[in-house]
């Protein structure tokens, strides 16, 4: 499908998603670039990837698609230097967890009518960073949102089937829309895990806290464990989004608390009501 493929950013997501390419043989090379080289290092010694770029992105120069795997934050500096590397007809996605900004950096960068990048958003992972812990199943039957900055069909077609050589699922959807979305529906869950967790590890009821946790809190606490700079990036990118998800969640807890302060029996209406629909959502 692609002669190479290049990872900017490599990662536990980078170093995974390299792995599930090389075990579907989507492409004959895989190349990488990252700020640690030591990461580097380790994925070439174990076959995650064939060769890496220092300095010069000579390997960048002849991939015929690039993934970038790293912090929004980042994105600026790499967009710029794909675009000072990159051969005329490479394609470029990218797997970050906000879009809308991502599309504006990518279209201050590139002239109007370059046509090269799609967003990607796998809605897949693990808590656990760099190649080491990379996962070869990660992204299996994962959903991928795809959101195109142009209406481009070969592009969106191209980059649909290389997910799809994955066993992915893929959904098209503007960037603006998936930016709403993802802040209900995983940015938000994150915030709460934060919060959450961040209470109860100090909270002065009691000495070790951990031996009255059950399997709620783990499961918090899983999401609390994700990686900190990407989840600050996130915030800054996707603020308004968050701040209202944010917003909507301390209205719904101000109901509960009002039903609990008032010793109302409409709790159990409240609460059967949210399982039922969950039900039916699961069918």
């Amino acid at each position: 499908m692609f002669k190479s493929v290049y990872f900017y950013g490599l990662g536990m997501m980078g170093g995974s998603l390299a792995v599930a390419v090389k075990k579907s043989k989507i492409t004959q090379k895989i190349y990488a670039y990252d700020i640690s080289k030591s990461d580097l290092s380790f994925a070439k010694k174990n076959k995650i990837i064939d060769n890496y770029d220092q300095d010069d992105f000579k390997y960048l120069s002849n991939a015929d698609l690039i993934i970038i795997c790293a912090p929004i934050g980042a994105y600026k500096k790499i967009f710029s230097n794909i675009k000072k590397y990159k051969k005329p007809d490479a394609i470029i996605t990218d797997i970050g967890s906000t879009k809308t900004e991502i599309s504006n950096i990518y279209e201050s960068i590139f002239t109007k009518n370059s046509n090269c990048f799609i967003g990607s958003h796998p809605l897949t992972g693990k808590e656990n960073s760099t190649v080491k812990n990379s996962d070869a199943s990660l992204f299996s039957d994962a959903v991928v949102l795809l959101t195109p900055v142009s209406d481009d069909t070969g592009l969106i077609k191209s980059i649909g089937e290389f997910w799809c050589k994955l066993a992915c699922k893929i959904f098209v959807l503007n960037a603006k829309q998936h930016d709403l979305v993802l802040s209900e529906t995983s940015h938000l869950p994150h915030m709460v895990s934060f919060a959450l967790v961040n209470i109860i590890l100090n909270t002065k009821s009691i000495e070790k806290i951990g031996d009255f946790t059950g399997g709620g809190f783990r499961d918090f606490a899983r999401l609390a464990h994700s990686d900190s700079t990407m989840w600050q990036d996130i915030c800054l990118s996707n603020s308004k989004n968050i701040v209202k998800s944010i917003n909507q969640l301390k209205k719904e807890l101000d109901l509960i608390k009002s039903l609990i302060n008032k010793k109302d029996k409409k709790l159990f209406k409240y609460f059967q009501n949210i399982k039922l629909k969950l039900e039916i959502n699961d069918k």
